[in-house]
Protein backbone atom coordinates (compact mmCIF):
# COMPACT_ATOMS: atom_id res chain seq x y z
CA UNK A 1 0.00 0.00 0.00
CA UNK A 2 2.91 2.40 -1.35
CA UNK A 3 1.48 4.11 -3.70
CA UNK A 4 -2.13 5.82 -2.43
CA UNK A 5 -4.86 7.62 -4.77
CA UNK A 6 -6.76 10.81 -3.46
CA UNK A 7 -9.23 12.03 -5.67
CA UNK A 8 -9.60 15.60 -4.69
CA UNK A 9 -12.07 18.61 -5.36
CA UNK A 10 -10.12 20.05 -2.11
CA UNK A 11 -13.88 20.27 -0.58
CA UNK A 12 -13.60 19.54 3.43
CA UNK A 13 -14.22 16.03 3.14
CA UNK A 14 -11.36 15.73 0.54
CA UNK A 15 -9.37 17.29 2.84
CA UNK A 16 -9.43 15.33 5.05
CA UNK A 17 -9.14 11.87 2.87
CA UNK A 18 -5.63 13.85 1.46
CA UNK A 19 -4.63 13.97 5.58
CA UNK A 20 -5.05 10.45 6.43
CA UNK A 21 -3.17 9.34 3.26
CA UNK A 22 -0.38 11.39 3.51
CA UNK A 23 -0.06 10.35 7.20
CA UNK A 24 -0.18 6.66 5.64
CA UNK A 25 2.52 7.35 3.35
CA UNK A 26 4.62 8.69 5.26
CA UNK A 27 4.46 6.01 8.07
CA UNK A 28 4.89 3.14 5.18
CA UNK A 29 7.78 4.93 2.97
CA UNK A 30 4.61 5.36 0.26
CA UNK A 31 3.75 8.24 -2.24
CA UNK A 32 0.72 9.83 -2.57
CA UNK A 33 -1.44 11.15 -5.88
CA UNK A 34 -3.64 13.76 -5.58
CA UNK A 35 -5.73 13.86 -8.62
CA UNK A 36 -7.90 16.85 -9.48
CA UNK A 37 -10.17 15.98 -12.44
CA UNK A 38 -11.77 18.41 -14.45
CA UNK A 39 -15.24 18.02 -16.34
CA UNK A 40 -15.27 20.43 -19.40
CA UNK A 41 -18.60 21.20 -19.27
CA UNK A 42 -20.67 21.21 -23.00
CA UNK A 43 -23.97 22.15 -25.00
CA UNK A 44 -25.73 20.76 -27.98
CA UNK A 45 -25.48 22.94 -31.45
CA UNK A 46 -28.64 24.19 -32.79
CA UNK A 47 -30.58 22.30 -30.68
CA UNK A 48 -29.65 19.22 -31.96
CA UNK A 49 -28.71 15.98 -29.64
CA UNK A 50 -25.64 14.21 -30.66
CA UNK A 51 -23.59 17.25 -31.48
CA UNK A 52 -21.79 18.45 -28.60
CA UNK A 53 -18.83 21.52 -28.45
CA UNK A 54 -17.60 23.45 -25.36
CA UNK A 55 -19.28 26.50 -24.01
CA UNK A 56 -16.16 28.65 -24.46
CA UNK A 57 -12.38 28.31 -25.93
CA UNK A 58 -11.30 25.44 -23.62
CA UNK A 59 -8.06 25.91 -23.44
CA UNK A 60 -8.25 29.01 -21.58
CA UNK A 61 -10.69 27.09 -19.43
CA UNK A 62 -8.37 24.40 -18.86
CA UNK A 63 -5.54 26.95 -18.15
CA UNK A 64 -7.50 28.44 -15.10
CA UNK A 65 -8.34 25.30 -13.66
CA UNK A 66 -4.87 23.95 -13.73
CA UNK A 67 -3.97 27.42 -12.15
CA UNK A 68 -6.57 27.15 -9.56
CA UNK A 69 -5.91 23.36 -8.90
CA UNK A 70 -2.28 24.06 -8.01
CA UNK A 71 -3.26 27.17 -5.62
CA UNK A 72 -5.19 24.74 -3.66
CA UNK A 73 -2.88 21.90 -4.14
CA UNK A 74 -0.54 24.00 -2.21
CA UNK A 75 -2.73 25.56 0.30
CA UNK A 76 -3.04 21.70 1.37
CA UNK A 77 0.59 22.17 2.71
CA UNK A 78 -0.56 23.12 5.97
CA UNK A 79 -2.65 20.17 6.67
CA UNK A 80 0.28 17.33 6.86
CA UNK A 81 3.83 17.50 7.98
CA UNK A 82 6.84 18.67 5.38
CA UNK A 83 7.90 15.12 5.44
CA UNK A 84 4.36 13.76 4.26
CA UNK A 85 3.92 16.66 1.82
CA UNK A 86 7.20 15.84 -0.05
CA UNK A 87 5.55 12.41 -0.65
CA UNK A 88 2.99 14.21 -2.66
CA UNK A 89 2.25 15.23 -6.10
CA UNK A 90 -0.72 16.92 -7.82
CA UNK A 91 -2.22 14.80 -10.85
CA UNK A 92 -4.51 16.89 -13.34
CA UNK A 93 -6.64 15.26 -15.83
CA UNK A 94 -9.96 16.12 -17.70
CA UNK A 95 -12.53 13.84 -18.55
CA UNK A 96 -14.93 11.84 -16.36
CA UNK A 97 -14.26 11.77 -13.26
CA UNK A 98 -14.85 7.86 -12.24
CA UNK A 99 -13.23 6.98 -15.64
CA UNK A 100 -10.22 8.84 -14.96
CA UNK A 101 -9.72 7.65 -11.88
CA UNK A 102 -9.69 3.84 -13.13
CA UNK A 103 -6.91 4.96 -15.86
CA UNK A 104 -4.67 6.83 -13.27
CA UNK A 105 -4.98 3.40 -11.13
CA UNK A 106 -3.19 1.82 -13.99
CA UNK A 107 -0.90 4.08 -14.98
CA UNK A 108 0.54 5.09 -12.07
CA UNK A 109 0.37 1.58 -10.18
CA UNK A 110 -2.09 2.27 -7.30
CA UNK A 111 -2.16 0.44 -4.66
CA UNK A 112 -4.81 2.38 -3.00
CA UNK A 113 -7.98 4.80 -3.31
CA UNK A 114 -8.17 6.75 -0.36
CA UNK A 115 -11.55 9.25 -1.24
CA UNK A 116 -13.67 11.66 1.32
CA UNK A 117 -17.36 11.21 0.53
CA UNK A 118 -20.68 13.17 2.31
CA UNK A 119 -22.15 9.76 1.87
CA UNK A 120 -26.26 9.68 0.09
CA UNK A 121 -29.43 9.03 1.15
CA UNK A 122 -33.09 9.06 -0.21
CA UNK A 123 -33.84 8.82 -3.97
CA UNK A 124 -29.87 10.21 -4.58
CA UNK A 125 -28.73 7.30 -2.63
CA UNK A 126 -31.37 4.57 -4.52
CA UNK A 127 -30.69 5.92 -7.81
CA UNK A 128 -27.64 7.95 -8.26
CA UNK A 129 -24.82 7.43 -5.22
CA UNK A 130 -21.95 9.31 -4.67
CA UNK A 131 -18.95 9.36 -6.75
CA UNK A 132 -17.28 7.37 -4.13
CA UNK A 133 -19.90 4.52 -4.22
CA UNK A 134 -19.13 4.37 -7.73
CA UNK A 135 -15.66 4.10 -7.32
CA UNK A 136 -16.15 1.59 -4.54
CA UNK A 137 -18.39 -0.24 -6.75
CA UNK A 138 -15.23 -0.51 -9.87
CA UNK A 139 -12.15 -0.08 -8.02
CA UNK A 140 -9.25 -3.12 -8.94
CA UNK A 141 -7.77 -2.16 -6.08
CA UNK A 142 -9.05 -1.68 -2.42
CA UNK A 143 -10.72 1.93 -1.82
CA UNK A 144 -11.01 3.87 1.88
CA UNK A 145 -13.76 6.08 2.36
CA UNK A 146 -13.52 8.97 4.80
CA UNK A 147 -15.92 11.62 6.10
CA UNK A 148 -14.34 13.37 8.94
CA UNK A 149 -10.93 14.33 10.22
CA UNK A 150 -8.83 11.24 11.50
CA UNK A 151 -5.27 10.30 11.86
CA UNK A 152 -3.15 7.42 10.29
CA UNK A 153 -1.95 6.92 13.87
CA UNK A 154 -5.47 6.62 15.86
CA UNK A 155 -6.93 3.20 14.41
CA UNK A 156 -6.26 0.29 16.25
CA UNK A 157 -9.05 -1.89 15.38
CA UNK A 158 -10.08 -3.41 11.69
CA UNK A 159 -14.23 -4.40 12.02
CA UNK A 160 -13.90 -6.75 9.69
CA UNK A 161 -17.69 -7.62 8.63
CA UNK A 162 -17.99 -10.82 7.37
CA UNK A 163 -20.39 -13.20 5.95
CA UNK A 164 -17.83 -16.73 6.58
CA UNK A 165 -17.51 -17.81 3.35
CA UNK A 166 -14.14 -19.98 3.28
CA UNK A 167 -13.55 -18.78 -0.83
CA UNK A 168 -12.33 -15.35 0.49
CA UNK A 169 -8.63 -16.11 0.42
CA UNK A 170 -7.97 -12.84 -1.76
CA UNK A 171 -10.25 -10.70 0.27
CA UNK A 172 -8.78 -11.75 4.08
CA UNK A 173 -5.33 -11.68 2.87
CA UNK A 174 -5.62 -7.48 1.86
CA UNK A 175 -7.50 -7.50 5.31
CA UNK A 176 -4.24 -8.86 7.19
CA UNK A 177 -2.16 -7.06 5.06
CA UNK A 178 -4.52 -4.06 6.31
CA UNK A 179 -4.15 -4.98 9.63
CA UNK A 180 -0.67 -5.23 9.75
CA UNK A 181 -0.05 -1.78 8.20
CA UNK A 182 -1.80 -0.35 11.01
CA UNK A 183 -0.84 -2.57 13.46
CA UNK A 184 -4.21 -2.95 14.54
CA UNK A 185 -6.11 -5.62 16.20
CA UNK A 186 -8.67 -7.12 13.97
CA UNK A 187 -12.37 -7.55 15.96
CA UNK A 188 -13.91 -9.93 13.05
CA UNK A 189 -17.47 -9.63 13.21
CA UNK A 190 -20.29 -11.42 12.14
CA UNK A 191 -24.35 -10.36 11.96
CA UNK A 192 -26.78 -12.75 12.93
CA UNK A 193 -30.00 -12.20 11.10
CA UNK A 194 -32.32 -14.27 13.67
CA UNK A 195 -35.11 -15.21 13.22
CA UNK A 196 -34.90 -15.33 9.46
CA UNK A 197 -31.18 -17.52 9.88
CA UNK A 198 -32.85 -20.06 12.41
CA UNK A 199 -29.08 -19.74 13.95
CA UNK A 200 -28.26 -19.54 17.40
CA UNK A 201 -25.28 -16.89 19.09
CA UNK A 202 -23.56 -20.08 20.19
CA UNK A 203 -23.78 -21.76 16.60
CA UNK A 204 -22.55 -18.23 15.25
CA UNK A 205 -19.64 -17.93 17.16
CA UNK A 206 -18.58 -21.34 16.48
CA UNK A 207 -18.71 -20.20 12.78
CA UNK A 208 -16.45 -17.37 13.77
CA UNK A 209 -13.61 -19.71 15.92
CA UNK A 210 -13.84 -21.85 12.78
CA UNK A 211 -13.57 -19.13 10.07
CA UNK A 212 -10.56 -17.29 12.12
CA UNK A 213 -8.80 -21.16 12.01
CA UNK A 214 -9.42 -21.70 8.59
CA UNK A 215 -7.48 -18.47 7.53
CA UNK A 216 -5.08 -18.37 10.57
CA UNK A 217 -5.72 -15.27 11.43
CA UNK A 218 -3.79 -13.47 14.28
CA UNK A 219 -3.80 -10.54 17.18
CA UNK A 220 -8.32 -11.15 16.56
CA UNK A 221 -11.33 -10.82 18.30
CA UNK A 222 -14.40 -12.65 17.91
CA UNK A 223 -18.27 -10.97 17.90
CA UNK A 224 -21.15 -11.90 16.99
CA UNK A 225 -24.35 -9.12 16.47
CA UNK A 226 -27.89 -9.39 15.85
CA UNK A 227 -29.82 -7.35 13.57
CA UNK A 228 -32.21 -8.32 11.20
CA UNK A 229 -29.97 -4.66 9.69
CA UNK A 230 -26.94 -5.73 8.82
CA UNK A 231 -25.86 -2.67 7.98
CA UNK A 232 -27.28 -0.75 10.85
CA UNK A 233 -25.40 -3.42 12.93
CA UNK A 234 -21.85 -2.98 11.34
CA UNK A 235 -22.38 0.88 12.13
CA UNK A 236 -23.28 0.39 16.19
CA UNK A 237 -20.55 -2.15 16.87
CA UNK A 238 -17.71 0.66 14.47
CA UNK A 239 -19.31 3.47 16.57
CA UNK A 240 -19.11 1.36 20.28
CA UNK A 241 -15.09 0.76 19.35
CA UNK A 242 -12.74 4.13 19.24
CA UNK A 243 -10.23 4.08 16.86
CA UNK A 244 -11.44 1.78 14.70
CA UNK A 245 -11.78 1.04 10.80
CA UNK A 246 -14.81 -0.93 9.44
CA UNK A 247 -12.99 -3.46 6.27
CA UNK A 248 -15.53 -5.07 3.86
CA UNK A 249 -15.98 -6.76 0.84
CA UNK A 250 -17.82 -6.30 -2.30
CA UNK A 251 -19.19 -7.64 -5.59
CA UNK A 252 -19.04 -4.85 -7.31
CA UNK A 253 -22.41 -5.05 -9.08
CA UNK A 254 -23.63 -2.81 -11.35
CA UNK A 255 -26.99 -1.94 -13.57
CA UNK A 256 -29.83 -3.66 -12.67
CA UNK A 257 -28.22 -6.16 -10.37
CA UNK A 258 -26.93 -3.89 -8.50
CA UNK A 259 -30.28 -1.81 -8.09
CA UNK A 260 -31.98 -5.44 -6.79
CA UNK A 261 -29.67 -7.00 -4.60
CA UNK A 262 -27.51 -3.70 -3.97
CA UNK A 263 -24.57 -3.96 -1.52
CA UNK A 264 -24.29 -3.85 2.21
CA UNK A 265 -20.33 -2.38 1.62
CA UNK A 266 -22.06 0.80 -0.50
CA UNK A 267 -24.58 1.26 1.54
CA UNK A 268 -22.49 1.53 4.81
CA UNK A 269 -19.85 4.16 2.62
CA UNK A 270 -23.19 5.87 2.48
CA UNK A 271 -23.68 6.31 6.06
CA UNK A 272 -20.44 6.01 7.73
CA UNK A 273 -18.63 8.02 10.41
CA UNK A 274 -15.53 6.01 10.93
CA UNK A 275 -13.16 5.31 8.03
CA UNK A 276 -14.51 2.00 5.79
CA UNK A 277 -12.15 0.15 3.42
CA UNK A 278 -13.34 -1.92 1.17
CA UNK A 279 -12.24 -4.56 -1.46
CA UNK A 280 -13.79 -6.13 -5.14
CA UNK A 281 -14.15 -9.70 -4.48
CA UNK A 282 -13.46 -11.36 -7.94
Amino acid sequence: MKRILVPCDFSAVARHAYGFAAEMAAANDGQVFVLCVMQVPMIFSNGMPGQPYQTSDPISMIDEWMAYAEKEFKSMEDIVSEQAYQRTTLLTETGYVNNVIRQVITKEKIDLVIMGTKGAEGIKELLIGSHTEKIVRRSPVPVIAVQNACHFASIKHIVFATSLELDQKELVGKICELQKVFGARLDLLYVNGYPFTLESDREAQQKLVDYARFYDLQNFTLHVSRSINVQDAILKYARRVPGSMIAMGTHGYGGLKHLVMGSVAEDVVNHLNEPVWTYVMH
